[in-house]
Formats: C-alpha cells, structure tokens, sequence
C-alpha cells in the first residue's frame, strides 16, 4: 500500500515516457498489467540491405616466359536493423555503411624450364562507419536533466541509455558497441620462388603485410546505466516486490560492484591510429617418392611485429616494477611507450611452424591423404582495439550508485543513510548525489597528457595488456581416404582435428580473487575491515576515497593501488588477451560426390565434431553465443566443457540439374519456345545441423550472502539432466529444476560453464534456384536468375531466456521467463532476381 516514489527523478521520467505505448497481447489491456518483465511490445519490420559492387581484371601475357595480370575490386554496403520505435531512443537500432576496395598485381616469370619466380602485391582499404539513429549525434544531454559539468566531459556527444536487468532491453542512445568508426588499409607483398630438382619440388619465399588501422568504437560515450530490482524491493536478501522501472524512477541503480553490467557507466574513448608488421619465411619440399606415395615437408616463421600508434598513446602492465607514491609504496605498473620503445609488445621470434603431409595411391581408385602441422596467431600484438592498453588516453568511470545501509539493503552511495556514513552527510534524495541526475558528484576519471615514471591511474581501473607473452599455437591433423565408384561417384571420409594452446581470454583482472582465497576468508572479505594504507593516493572516483578503513579484500588483491575500489572482476587490473586458454577438436567428417554427368551433379557431407574448451568468451566473444564468465581464470579446470560454438552434427546436401526441355535436350524445343522455355538449370542446397550448446545460469546474489554480495560468478550445481522432459517451445525451452544453490556462496558450483545437452533449436535450411544463360555471339553471355532462401519459411528459434538462480526463486515473472526465446536467428523466406553479364 501506497508504495509511490512521492518525486520521481526527471532523468528516469524522461526515458520512460519516450517508450512505445504496449501493443501485446492487447493494446486495450496490455498496461494493467502487473508484471513488468512479460513482453508486451510487438513491431515486425524489415532489415534493409542495399549493396554495390564490381570488379575489374586485366591479364597480359608479356611473353612466353612472363605473365602479368591486375584486379581492382569495389564494394559498397548499407545495412540497418529495424528502428522499433521509429526515433533515436530504440537502443538496438543500428546502421552501418562499409566501403571497401582492393588493388592485386601480379607477375609470374619462367627463369628456366624448372625455375619460376611469383611476385604479389595486393593493397585493401576497408572503411566502416556505423552507428544508430544519425539525429542523435551532437545531443545534448543536459537536456534530459544530467549536470552540464558531464556534458562537458564527453569525447563524443550521443543520446545516454539505460538497461534494465531484469525486465530485459532498455532504452536510449546506441547500445550493444555499435557506435564503431573504422577504416583499415593493408599493404601485403609476397615473393616466392619454385624450382624443380630430379622428384624434389622446392618452394621459397617471404612474406610482408603492414597493417593500418583508425578506429574509435565508444560503448557509453554519454553514459549507461544499469538498473534492476534491488533499489525498490523488499529486500536484497529475497528480491520480492521490486521493479526495474521504479529503480529508475527512484533513480537509484544496482548494488554496489555490479552497476555497469556490460558497459563502462562513462567513457572517455580514444580514437586510435595503430599499425603493425608482420613478416613470414616458408620453405616447401614436395617429394615424389614413387608414382603412387608423394610426400610434403614445410616450415614457416611467423612474426608478428608489436603494434604501434601513431602519437605513442600506448601502454603495458609490468607486475615486477616497485614505485612510491604519497609514502605508499606498492609493485606493479603501467609503463607508457615513447619515441624510442614505441611498441608495448615483446617481439616473439621462436614461432617455427613445421608442416608434414603425405598422399599414397595404393590402387588405382583409392587415395590416403594426411597430415599435420603448427600454426599460429593471430594475437593481441597486432592491430586491434586501442582501448586495450590505452589507459590516461581513454577512461571508464565507474557509477557508485548505492551503499548498504544499516539494514543491508542498497541506499543512495554518499547518504546519510548508508551504513557508517560520517556526519555531515547529506540526505537521501532522488536528485541527489549519485542518483541518475548527479551520478558522478566527483567527476569522472580523466585524460593523462605526458604520462611518465610508474605513478600513473593509481586508485583505478587499468585496462592493460602484458608485454610478454605467448602467441596463440594450433595443432592440426587430418587422416582420411578417397575413393571412386563407378559412375563418376566419389566417397570421402577422413578425421580432422585440432589443439589450441595459449588462446586469448576474452580479459582476465589480476585483481580478482581466487577461489581458494575466498574460501580461506569468506564472509570475513566484507566483514572485516582494515586500515586504507592506500587513502592518500585514492582519487576521488574511487569507492573507497576519504575512508579510514576498507573491507579486507581491498588488501588481498593482488595490486590493491589499482581498481575503482568497488568489489568484483572487471574493477581491478584487466589485463586484455591473457594466453590462458585451450581446446581441442575432433571431428569425423565424410562427402560424397556425383560429378557431372547427364547433366546431373550432386554432392553431400557430413561432419560429426566436438569442440572443447575452458575459454568460452575470448575477444572475439561477439561471435556466436557466448554468454557469461570464468568462475575463477586462475583455474580454468571449472570451465572446460563443450564449446558454445560446438556443432555437433551437420549435413548439407547440393544438386544441380540440367533441366531436359530445350534444343538437344529429351524434349525438344526451338525458336521462342526454347528462347523461354529451354536451357534452364535448377539447383537445390539443404543444410541441417543441431543447434548451440546454451550457457548453464549463474547463482546471482546468493540467500543470506553478506550485503548481498556475489563474491564470483558462481555457477550453481546440476542435479540431474536439463535435457530430460524438455518441452522445446518457444514458451519455455527447458526448466530451471535441475539447478540449486551451491552449499555456499564461497564454493564452486558442478554446472559446467554449457550444457552439451542442452542446445539451441538447430537448422533446417532449404534453397533452391534456377538460371538460363543466352549466347550473345562468341564471347558474350547473359545469365538470368532466380534464387529463393529458406524456401520453407522455417523459423529457427534462438537462444533462451536464463535468468539467475535468485532470481527464478525470487521473482514470478523472472521465473515464467526461464527458458522463454523472443528472437530467431535465421532469415524469413527470401526471393532474389538477378542479371549477369559477361564480356
């Protein structure tokens, strides 16, 4: 009764009401709803994809002995999701405009009978730009209520948004990275020479590329901020009677160490300018043994040159180097390039690459093929986000929304209302300071000019990389065996294989606690406080500014002078690209061929692999699905299990027919009948696989844990199989009755990080198409087409809804939407018309 925010904050009233009104189920009855997190919005709309593109090719035969030939490609792409809300406060909505352009020249010279010498060089620049609703460039965001001494910090002015945890999605400016401004230019010259001697083939050569690239790719350039239940439920400890949409009302956001979810509250982005070389030696002998066994041996050495940028705006965390700040001395610091060391990358020159393979004719239909072989990279070395190890050039704030009060529950951060909060403090409000109208009352961290020495963004988050480190290694191997039946039928079958070692972890902070360090103190962690030896070198942004003590994992962190001293990973050291992971790969994969022959070609594979790995989320963790964390970095042992990208079965089968209408075909046209009704060819591709391997939920704020603290990403313990009884609806995918809570909150749970048995909804692909092509005198032809894409209209569901632990336990509608799936990951069906000609 009478649970009404008496003065709402007029930055969350703001976001509100620039929602949709609800259409679903009814339009009439959608918003007496009491539960806010069913979906009650529902917009079909297109994707629009518009593209350009032409390619031009020169050869010249020079001489008998010389031939060069020249391509100049060109493309042009635009594409955009659907705009839901039709203006600039759909968070989804994006659009991105690539130009792209390539130069290839080359030259092949006979010097003798068995020598030849090949001279490549190609040029490519890729330019990009994307982003979401171009009107909301330049906004003004004092406009929405925010302090013009935030508006004045912004590197790049966007609309802010706002992200609900609980109910799902959110609303504002250009959320999941999409704001991305990009244009690459690579330069890659080969020369390679082959030479004949008695059975020996021998190939040599080198390779060179350089790599520019300028990009800027700002996550909350105008701010994010993260709201769920904990700030208007009945309590932390049971989640009951809270709303997302309230929180933002009250304009308080989650609990302290969980306020920016997947993205900075405020950042301050670096638009980069990088390079980096890469330089390659092979040299190849292929040896004719006898006339059925050839056999193949290689190496290659891979170097992959530290990048550089072009105003030395780079840096590395050396965990060695001791330094004295304010009487506070500590080991382990950022080391900034300069004009003399411009990369912060160790050079690796020990990546030798030896390859074997084989392939013996032991009958005159059969043919044995394998091999193995080293490869590496690619790695962080080589051009890639700036944000990286660019600390004092770009920053992220973090938003200390809340404090425990007395009671446990989350409070506005600075208030008279938290618990030990000094005299003087001010009273709570929903203007006050840091609620969404003040979030940062101290500033937000800011820029370094010259940095130098070992003093620099103490008392905050680092995002860093290391200066030595392995390079990414590959093993892979292949067996298998080929053979020919009659009627131009071929069967292959063969074993494939891989084994990744040192593979890059999406980030790991070396400030994150162990798990045996969080058993060892547990509840002592928060409880017990010890005295803030680091207070003078604290900046104001930190957590922890001004306190005479601090709770007793701020000194058992690794480098306590570093993080936003908010508890948890991603608030210390982040180091980016750490080499910690591995996996392995197994597949069996077989293919049957029809070669052409009365008009008629077919073929079909088969692959069953397994693909496992203790590194889920590496940097390129956008690729596929890939959801959650390690639960302790340190010991990857708890994350090896199969790989979200694992595809377990898959078959694709092609076929290509000559229709028999037509001149010289079974039935016999001519004239305008075979002008339209001859000489067309029908094609036809099915494509299955199962679907994805889905990601195990994580245990949230654990019952009774200390001020609702989740100490790690914990996992839960699986007590049975998920996959047992599943309905496999859209409504509800699988259930949550196979999860509990762990017997702590300071111990591991059994769930692997993906459930093998439990996967996404897999593919049923068809598309079919026909062509004619028409003669137009001897060397010019036209060719007509009409190509149709999942032909069946078969909607392929994506991935479910899985809420944490607490949260099924604790919130009905949380609960009902375990399992739910609200999107499909393939195209409707499509129709394609196209013309080609050829001169």
């Amino acid at each position: 009764m009478n649970n009404k925010i008496a003065n709402p904050n007029p930055v969350g009233t703001k976001f509100l009401s620039e929602y949709p009104k609800c259409n679903y189920p009814s339009p009439s009855t959608c918003d007496t709803s009491s539960d806010d997190t069913a979906y009650n919005f529902f917009k079909p709309g297109l994707d629009p994809t518009t593209a350009q593109r032409f390619d031009v090719r020169i050869d010249w035969a020079k001489s008998e002995k010389q031939r060069i030939f020249g391509r100049f490609s060109f493309d042009r792409l635009f594409n955009s999701t659907y705009n839901a809300f039709g203006n600039m406060w759909d968070l989804n909505y994006a659009q991105n405009v690539t130009n792209g352009r390539n130069i290839l020249i080359a030259d092949d010279y006979t010097l003798n009978p068995t020598t030849v010498l090949q001279l490549r060089y190609s040029f490519t620049r890729h330019y990009e730009s994307q982003g979401g609703d171009p009107s909301q460039v330049g906004f003004d965001i004092t406009t929405l209520g925010f302090p013009s001494s935030l508006a004045a910090q912004e590197v790049y002015k966007l609309l802010p948004f706002v992200v609900f945890n609980d109910a799902v999605g959110g609303i504002g400016g250009t959320a999941d990275y999409n704001t991305f401004i990009y244009a690459s230019e690579n330069s890659d010259a080969d020369v390679s020479i082959s030479k004949v001697l008695g059975k020996h083939e021998i190939s040599t050569g080198f390779e060179y590329l350089k790599r520019f690239l300028n990009v800027g790719q700002p996550p909350a350039p105008s701010g994010s901020y993260l709201f769920d239940i904990s700030a208007t439920d009945q309590s932390t400890a049971n989640g009951g009677g809270g709303s997302d949409f309230a929180s933002l009302l009250a304009g308080m956001g989650t609990e302290p160490g969980s306020e920016n979810s997947d993205y900075p509250n405020f950042s301050k982005d670096i638009f980069a300018a990088e390079s980096s070389p890469y330089y390659a030696a092979f040299v190849e002998d292929t040896y004719h043994l006898s006339k059925a066994v050839t056999i193949t041996a290689g190496l290659r050495w891979d170097i992959f040159g530290g990048r550089t940028e072009r105003h030395n705006r780079l840096e590395y965390f050396d965990p060695a180097v001791s330094g004295t700040v304010s009487g506070v001395s500590y080991t382990g610091a950022e080391i900034y390039v300069n004009g003399g060391n411009r990369s912060p990358f160790k050079t690796n020159l020990t990546n030798f690459g030896p390859r074997l393979g084989f392939s013996w004719q032991p009958a005159e239909h059969l043919l044995i093929r394998g091999g193995a072989g080293f490869y590496y990279g690619p790695t962080t070395q080589m051009v890639s986000s700036a944000t990286f190890d660019s600390d004092g050039f770009s920053s992220d704030t973090q938003w200390n929304a809340t404090c425990y009060n007395a009671d446990g529950n989350t409070v506005y951060n600075g208030t008279a209302t938290c618990a030990g909060a000094s005299d003087g403090s001010p009273a709570a409000s929903t203007t006050g300071i840091y609620s969404l109208s003040n979030p940062f009352p101290n500033g937000v961290v800011q820029l370094l000019t010259n940095p130098s020495g070992v003093g620099n963004n103490l008392g905050t988050t680092l995002s860093t990389v290391l200066h030595s480190q392995r390079t990414p290694t590959i093993y892979n191997y292949n067996f298998g065996w080929e053979y020919q039946f009659a009627h131009q039928v071929v069967l292959s079958v063969g074993y494939v294989g891989s084994r990744g070692l040192f593979l890059p972890l999406g980030s790991a902070d070396l400030n994150q606690l162990s798990l045996s360090t969080i058993g060892s103190y547990q509840a002592g962690l928060v409880n017990t406080m010890v005295p803030n030896q680091w207070e003078s070198i604290q900046p104001s942004t930190n957590a922890n500014y001004g306190l005479a003590t601090v709770p007793q994992w701020v000194a058992l962190q690794e480098f306590p002078q570093f993080g936003s001293g908010s508890y948890g990973a991603g608030n210390g050291v982040v180091v980016h690209g750490y080499p910690g992971g591995d996996s392995d790969y197994s597949s069996l994969q077989t293919k049957v061929q029809k070669r052409l022959s009365s008009h008629f070609t077919a073929l079909a594979s088969f692959t069953w692999a397994k693909l496992i790995t203790d590194d889920a989320n590496p940097p390129l963790g956008f690729v596929g699905s890939h959801l959650g964390a390690p639960q302790d970095w340190r010991n990857l042992n708890f994350e090896h299990s199969v790989s979200p990208q694992d595809v377990k079965y898959q078959f694709t089968g092609s076929a290509s027919y000559d229709l028999p209408i037509g001149k010289g075909r079974a039935l016999q046209l001519n004239g305008v009948g075979d002008a339209i009704l001859g000489g067309w060819t029908a094609n036809g591709i099915l494509y299955m696989s199962t679907g994805v391997p889905i990601a195990s939920p994580v245990v949230g704020t654990y019952p009774g844990a200390p001020e609702g603290l989740s100490f790690f990403n914990q996992r839960p313990n699986l007590t049975c199989d998920p996959s047992a009884g599943a309905p496999h609806t859209a409504a509800t995918w699988f259930t949550p009755n196979c999860f509990t809570y762990p017997a702590s909150p300071y111990v591991a749970g059994n769930a692997p990080a993906y459930l093998d048995h439990v996967r996404t909804m897999g593919a049923k692909d068809v598309d079919l198409s026909v062509y004619k092509q028409f003669s137009i005198g001897e060397k010019k032809e036209l060719r007509f087409e009409l190509s149709s894409y999942n032909i069946a209209n078969r909607a392929q569901l994506g991935m479910p809804n899985v809420p944490s632990i607490f949260a099924v336990n604790t919130e009905v509608g949380q609960s009902a939407a375990f399992g739910q799936v609200s999107a499909t990951v393939n195209s409707p069906r499509q129709f394609q018309f196209g013309a080609r000609f050829t001169f």
